[in-house]
């Protein structure tokens, strides 16, 4: 038995007076808006322009195909209606697909009223999750269609029911944050610039959106597309991190001269899935710079790594699977900054010259044995004081200068007797070579 129904009649035949006017009372549902999967909440309200209220009822009914109602509790003021107490009849009943219905007497006695001239009474909170698609439009509207008898959209006034104005909600569904998000990456990459000749590795990742409804999800697989610059970079191997604990049954890889793509299945049986609640890296690109493009140059060079959903044939996508579904990534480009480094031209020397003077002589043996052993002074130029070259400056330099002066020893290997340079040398500067 229909609890409402049968107090319904009852209460209105225990008011005789004189019927309200309709406009001057207004019900509303209030509107918002909200991503796929997120909840909502609307308030149904009422403003009383006219006399004062002994109940009321109605239908909201909604499209299930783009919200399903979850919830309806009494509002702020149903609650205190009575005189600060809840109505003594309060029927609300709920049908997740299609609405609600409600149905209220303040008090069977008449103790109690929602008085002539009270605004923005919040008599329900619906409760919704938003399951229609991204950039549709729906709304929540009073009806008479619910229920069984069905539930009229009225005010009682005075013992008599009186049909309200009614505000319907609108509901837009509106585009999320995107559920996982790849980024590429920014590096900053020194390079000799000689040469121009470098390799260097990019470490795309993959973070989920905390806001996604079921965070975190257990993926089983993506695919990924990111194109670069071949005038200046070439891309020589696409690895899978191995720091992910397992490696996938399916990783196919497709180089090529502007990008890479590939596609990764963890586990065919389900066996593996990954979550990325953090910031994950999940592959390891690795890339050689065009050395032609950038020996010589003085200043550094930027390039960009481009997500791109139009590489390889057929094309692969940025996506990320859950649930057996793709589920398209929002896509962060990152870059490349080569930095070129030139290393200071190297100084001429003589070998053995330690002292910087215009000659090779016994002073230079002297000197090497004051700087080892007796506090200096030292030289500039480390590598004049390896008089032996055998990459050290010792006790065996001093000798080897003067068994070569006095004792007809060998002669000092090149740069000697000319000043000549020695690719690297530890030479900080000499004041006699030009």
């Amino acid at each position: 038995m229909n609890t409402f129904k049968f107090f319904l009649p009852f209460v209105m035949a225990l008011f005789l007076s004189a019927p309200a006017f309709g406009q001057q009372y207004d019900l509303s549902i209030t509107s918002g808006s909200g991503a796929p999967g997120s909840a909502l909440d609307l308030q149904v309200v009422l403003d009383n322009n006219g006399d004062d209220i002994q109940g009321w009822s109605f239908g909201a009914c909604h499209d299930g195909g783009a919200l399903s109602l979850t919830a309806v509790e009494d509002g702020a003021g149903t609650l205190v209606v009575k005189n600060g107490s809840a109505p003594d009849f309060n029927q609300v009943n709920v049908d997740a697909g299609t609405g609600f219905t409600v149905g209220v007497v303040i008090c069977f006695t008449g103790c109690a009223a929602l008085d002539a001239g009270t605004q923005g009474t919040e008599l329900n909170v619906a409760s919704y999750e938003l399951v229609g698609a991204a950039g549709s439009t729906t709304s929540v509207d009073f009806c008479n269609t619910l229920g069984s008898p069905t539930v009229d959209v009225l005010v009682v006034v005075a013992g008599q029911s009186v049909t309200p104005n009614q505000t319907s909600g609108t509901v837009e569904l509106v585009a999320g944050p995107p559920p996982f998000s790849y980024s590429a990456g920014n590096y900053d990459v020194d390079y000799d610039g000689n040469t121009g000749e470098v390799s260097f590795t990019a470490t795309p990742s993959i973070t989920e959106n905390p806001d996604n409804p079921g965070f975190p999800s257990e993926t089983q697989g993506f695919s990924m597309g990111l194109s670069h610059d071949d005038s200046l970079m070439s891309i020589d191997s696409i690895d899978w991190n191995s720091d992910l604990g397992f490696d996938p049954d399916f990783a196919g890889t497709n180089l090529l001269a502007n990008g890479w793509t590939i596609g990764v299945v963890y586990s065919f049986t389900g066996a593996s899935t990954l979550a990325f609640d953090t910031e994950t890296a999940v592959l390891n690109a690795g890339y050689s710079a065009n050395a032609a493009a950038l020996a010589g140059l003085l200043d550094p060079t930027s390039t960009g790594l481009s997500w791109d959903n139009g590489l390889g044939s057929p094309p692969v996508a940025n996506v990320v699977v859950v649930g057996g579904g793709s589920i398209e990534a929002d896509l962060l480009d990152g870059g490349v900054t080569l930095f070129p480094q030139y290393a200071p031209p190297d100084v001429p020397f003589i070998r053995g010259n330690c002292n910087g003077d215009d000659d090779l002589d016994i002073a230079d043996g002297i000197w090497i044995l004051n700087d080892l052993f007796q506090g200096g002074p030292s030289g500039t130029c480390l590598e004049a004081c390896d008089a032996n070259d055998d990459d050290f400056m010792d006790a065996a330099d001093a000798i080897f200068v003067i068994s070569y002066r006095l004792l007809s020893g060998p002669v000092p290997s090149a740069p000697w007797p000319d000043c000549g340079t020695i690719e690297g040398a530890d030479c900080e500067a000499t004041s006699y070579c030009p």
